[in-house]
């Protein structure tokens, strides 16, 4: 039988980890946080892997996460994740095309695939679009 592991938590550790899991912007982090306190309250390993559908070792990942990093170590590393098809790099050729016909995306979207030998979408051109633009309006690098 395997021993039997839990993470016990103080009570500032506890206020911690309950603000996580409220107001935390990630579902990840805020799970995370929630499985913590679940440990806290004795549930074992396999009861935690049942009720956030992951495996056990996902969950030692986690606790190992919150013994090594603390709070730090329940949130996403960056660069995790999808990468950006369309970069920083190429935002010059983008705006010089989107400023010869603004208003036709598509064909926009048709000459970038060609000329920076990328396949995207529309949608993806438009939020990359919108992700240029500063909060005053401005367009231009990423606020």
């Amino acid at each position: 039988m395997r021993a039997k592991r839990h993470i016990f938590l103080d009570s500032d550790e506890i206020t911690t980890l309950e603000e996580g899991r409220k107001n935390g912007k990630q579902d990840q982090f805020r799970d995370r946080c929630h499985c913590l306190l679940l440990s806290n309250q004795q549930y074992d390993i396999d009861t935690l892997a049942d009720i956030f559908q992951v495996g056990r070792q996902t969950i030692t990942n986690w606790f190992d996460g919150w013994r090594d990093k603390g709070l730090r170590g329940l949130m996403n590393e960056p660069g995790q994740g999808r990468k950006s098809i369309l970069t920083l790099d190429d935002h010059s050729i983008i705006k010089a095309k989107v400023q010869q016909t603004p208003q036709q995306l598509k064909r926009v979207r048709d000459e970038l695939r060609e000329e920076l030998k990328k396949e995207f979408s529309t949608k993806t051109l438009n939020r990359f679009l919108k992700s240029l633009v500063r909060p005053d309006g401005d367009v231009g690098a990423k606020a």
